[in-house]
């Protein structure tokens, strides 16, 4: 695999589609994959350590962060995961294949709109560095993490006003700027509909 994900980074660091989201005063990158701090508990990224995304999610990103500036200066967002190519698509998929969280990883065929570099999980920083609380973490395949079931956890005290406020936060600067929430994800963003993606782009293998 790694020689395939080598080719992969080659690939996109040479490419004028892509761009890298790196550390600094607007993102921390954190790909979860890329650590043992995720739900597999493996490093599956191994030498793909960089973040992209196609230049128009790309586009959008930077158009959300300017709405997150606007309104809270010392904000940032945390990169759990960008562009995934789809070699590792497999390896997610082989985690879940016949199990109760089939629903939280795409099949690599034809692919999750990560492995065209369309989608983004994230979540926000405070001008201290902490992660905003979100009630429920990054790949958390509880119920309570899915935005369409939001109501029912407020309404029984689950979320408190406090992580829906953090939620509608990120939602809010995200949509405006044109994405669209995953229904089970409160982490997970697309920047163009599924169909649009896969017939007018390339998958990144």
């Amino acid at each position: 695999m790694n020689e395939s994900i080598v080719e992969s980074l080659n690939f996109l660091e040479s490419s004028h589609d892509f761009v890298e989201l790196t550390d600094g005063e607007d993102f921390t990158i954190d790909l979860r994959y890329g650590t043992t701090n995720n739900f597999v508990g493996q490093n599956m990224y191994g030498p793909f350590n960089k973040a992209f995304l196609h230049q128009v999610a790309a586009e959008k990103l930077f158009k959300a962060l300017g709405f997150l500036k606007s309104a809270h200066p010392d904000h940032r967002f945390l990169i759990f995961d960008a562009l995934r190519p789809r070699s590792i698509q497999r390896i997610l998929w082989s985690n879940v294949e016949g199990t109760v969280n089939e629903k939280y990883i795409a099949r690599p065929e034809p692919g999750s709109l990560h492995n065209f570099g369309f989608a983004v999980d994230l979540s926000i920083l405070d001008g201290a560095g902490r992660e905003l609380d979100m009630g429920a973490g990054f790949d958390d395949f509880r119920d309570i993490a899915q935005p369409q079931l939001e109501a029912q956890f407020i309404k029984n005290g689950q979320l408190t006003r406090l992580h829906f406020h953090n939620r509608m936060m990120l939602r809010s600067v995200m949509e405006s700027a044109g994405f669209t929430q995953l229904a089970h994800e409160w982490w997970h963003f697309d920047a163009l509909p599924k169909a649009e993606v896969k017939d007018r782009f390339r998958v990144v293998e």
